[in-house]
């Protein structure tokens, strides 16, 4: 599958480098990452076309505007302290852009394909789950996407904080609402794009002992998730998902986190595709159930926080080797 794109007490030798990416509105966040062998940036060979070609390996690419920068996220996310608890994509590459002049980010991987024996019904109930479920796109955005810090991590399970007794947050999966011991550290993000949205999403991180062994939960923030959908382009099948922070920025967002221009009053958006070459291998007995999966997850903000269009302009370049001819 191809991606493009929201505690428990761990060891404190389990923590390992994270990596953040950044996506971005391109007209108006382990092991090392797998980048691609091929150039990054392919000039157009038409001079009056700005966009510029874009490769994760040798089968992905994407034409984007002059704006996009492609940026090296550093480690594979999920940070390795965390990574049992995050959703069961394991991430196979990586590419991440950023978009200064629109503040967005963007970020294009492939991965295992952990779907096979389920359906799209089973796919969209599980990424509409409550964050700390497992599966849920809060999950995927948090641990994936805009990881915490190994500092924050690090803090938690070395600088021997607070421990409290508390039931767990709620995360529709039957867990029990006894009390359990736990910890949480908020994290304070750089004041950097990739730090804003981040920030976001969540507010630090809670590990927590439980009978049936440790747990960790994003503080996710306030977010509305709307309805899946499904789009085939250019011979790929993707399915899309996103989350829109539901209440609006303050006066001071663009100072703390240097960012340009006026936000106030702005949402910040979040999606998430899914993709393959049609038909999408949910049994194993497909002809490509051996494919990876393509993810392309994006990060914005805008008046309602509605990014919609400009995410689906982004989905429409990607093109896919083996699949039909995409949008040109």
């Amino acid at each position: 599958m191809v991606l493009v794109l929201a505690g428990v007490m761990v060891a404190a030798g389990a923590v390992a480098a994270q990596g953040q990416v950044a996506s971005g509105d391109e007209n108006p966040a382990g092991a090392p990452s797998t980048q691609s062998q091929a150039p990054a940036q392919t000039p157009p060979k038409n001079p009056a076309d700005a966009r510029i070609v874009h490769h994760l390996a040798a089968d992905v690419s994407v034409a984007l505007g002059p704006n996009w920068q492609e940026y090296d996220i550093g480690s594979v996310p999920p940070p390795m302290a965390i990574a049992n608890f995050a959703p069961p994509f394991h991430l196979t590459g990586i590419l991440a852009l950023q978009n200064a002049k629109q503040v967005a980010m963007l970020q294009f991987a492939t991965s295992s394909n952990p779907l096979i024996g389920h359906d799209s019904s089973w796919l969209d109930s599980q990424l509409h789950m409550p964050s700390g479920s497992g599966m849920s796109l809060l999950d995927l955005i948090f641990y994936y996407f805009f990881p915490p810090s190994s500092a924050c991590i690090e803090q938690v399970l070395t600088q021997d904080p607070k421990a409290t007794f508390a039931p767990l947050p709620t995360t529709g999966s039957g867990d029990s609402s006894d009390p359990v011991l736990q910890v949480s550290l908020a994290c304070k993000p750089p004041a950097t794009m990739a730090g804003f949205f981040a920030s976001q999403v969540s507010g630090g991180i809670t590990f927590a002992q439980t009978n049936d062994g440790p747990r960790a939960f994003a503080r996710i923030g306030d977010f509305y998730l709307a309805p899946m959908d499904r789009e085939t382009i250019g011979g790929m099948i993707w399915y899309i998902f996103e989350a829109q922070r539901t209440d609006p920025l303050g006066p001071s967002a663009s100072t703390n986190f240097n960012l340009p221009g006026n936000m106030q009053g702005a949402q910040s958006d979040y999606f998430w595709a899914i993709g393959a070459i049609s038909p999408f291998p949910f049994v194993s007995d497909s002809p490509r159930a051996n494919q990876p999966l393509i993810h392309v997850a994006y990060a914005g903000i805008g008046a309602n926080g509605n990014k919609k269009a400009e995410f689906m302009s982004i989905l429409q370049r990607v093109q896919v080797k083996g699949a039909s001819a995409g949008v040109q």
